[in-house]
């Protein structure tokens, strides 16, 4: 199942207690949070895909992730609410907390071990 940026973006609002406690729905008092949300996920998903992946500018809430599940909802929505909170609020407090967060479970992200080419023929040993 792929993520929407919806998804994350309410997931965001969330944490950020942009949501209306009697409906659950999310209530975003700040209009630009959803305005900036597009570049901002666009720049924490090139920054999260592998280097060998094509990176693909998101044009609308509605468009899927390329990420996998598990990174677009534990790891995306603490990078999105840092970088909001530090561009739009006061509360630089907050803005770390979940921006430690997200460097947190960044480096958790397993990573792909991939074998070097010796392109160039210069004598790297290969094992």
């Amino acid at each position: 199942m792929a993520i929407k940026a919806q998804q994350v973006f309410d997931i965001a609002m969330t944490l950020i207690d942009e949501v209306e406690e009697e409906t659950g729905n999310v209530s975003v008092d700040n209009p630009a949070y959803k305005s900036k949300s597009l570049s901002i996920l666009t720049t924490l998903q090139a920054e999260l895909l592998p280097i060998t992946e094509d990176i693909a500018v998101l044009a609308s809430l509605t468009q899927d992730l390329l990420l996998p599940d598990r990174i677009c909802l534990l790891v995306l929505p603490y990078g999105l609410s840092a970088h909001l909170l530090l561009a739009e609020s006061d509360d630089t407090g907050m803005a770390a907390f979940y921006n430690n967060r997200y460097e947190e479970l960044k480096r958790k992200i397993p990573t792909e071990i991939s074998p070097i080419v010796d392109l160039y023929n210069v004598g790297m040993r290969v094992d």
